[in-house]
């Protein structure tokens, strides 16, 4: 097994969103990381679309700058990055300049609302083929998430032929969210829909933590070694790099 984990989602930036809330907090977390073998990680708080105004906005990017400097203190590569809302606001924010992608490149973590049925959230794929319009590639976040009573392939190959990525949270995976998502990340995992897979962090104890380890060895038991480098170390250097995938 590697020791060279890349996570490209997490919320361990400080009292910005939901995720870890004080500055003592977030140094638990990075070494909770370092002692996993995650090397890299990409700050991605909640851009809540309309909600997120730009002095809220400004307050992200400096705290982003702070959690950088504590990673430098541990070896640790920290990056910028966001997780934007995608609502109904969400053009009006890419208008005003509030978003961010992963470390600046073309590839932007986008979610949709979870408390409601994807399949009535009408403007879904005319905003991703705006941001493609755009010159973004979208990543959507946690994608088995979306679907509590089975996948929709029919909705999830349409993701994929438009071009978009699709990223899974270690935590669906290990069946924190219950048996149908852990069910959904694998099926996935098993077709090699997956581009990443990342920890979605929001706290230093429980579930939700700066651990990849146990979700390599699922995805290597699923699938196989070449593929699990791909979703924890290749895949994320290729988007921090602002790279294509190959075909």
């Amino acid at each position: 097994m590697i020791k060279n984990f890349i996570d490209l989602h997490s919320h361990i930036a400080w009292d910005i969103d939901d995720g870890i809330k004080s500055k003592k907090e977030a140094l638990i977390a990075l070494k909770q990381a370092k002692e996993d073998g995650i090397l890299g990680i990409c700050l991605t708080p909640h851009v809540i679309c309309g909600k997120t105004n730009k002095y809220l906005f400004q307050n992200i990017l400096k705290r982003q700058q702070e959690m950088m400097e504590l990673g430098k203190e541990l070896g640790l590569y920290l990056y910028s990055g966001a997780e934007m809302f995608m609502n109904i606001d969400f053009l009006d924010s890419l208008d005003a300049g509030i978003y961010q992608t992963l470390n600046e490149s073309r590839y932007m973590l986008v979610e949709f609302d979870l408390s409601r049925d994807v399949h009535y959230i009408s403007y879904i794929d005319e905003y991703l083929d705006e941001l493609f319009c755009r010159g973004f590639i979208p990543i959507i976040a946690h994608v088995e998430r979306f679907f509590p009573m089975g996948l929709d392939m029919d909705m999830i190959e349409n993701w994929l032929n438009l071009g978009c990525l699709l990223q899974c949270n270690r935590t669906s995976l290990l069946g924190f969210h219950g048996k149908v998502i852990q069910r959904n990340a694998k099926e996935l995992i098993k077709d090699r829909m997956i581009s990443l897979v990342c920890t979605d962090t929001h706290r230093t104890i429980g579930n939700r933590i700066e651990k990849l380890s146990d979700a390599y060895e699922i995805v290597e038991k699923l699938k196989d070694t070449n593929y699990a480098n791909e979703l924890f170390f290749k895949n994320p250097l290729i988007i921090l790099n602002d790279e294509d995938f190959s075909v």
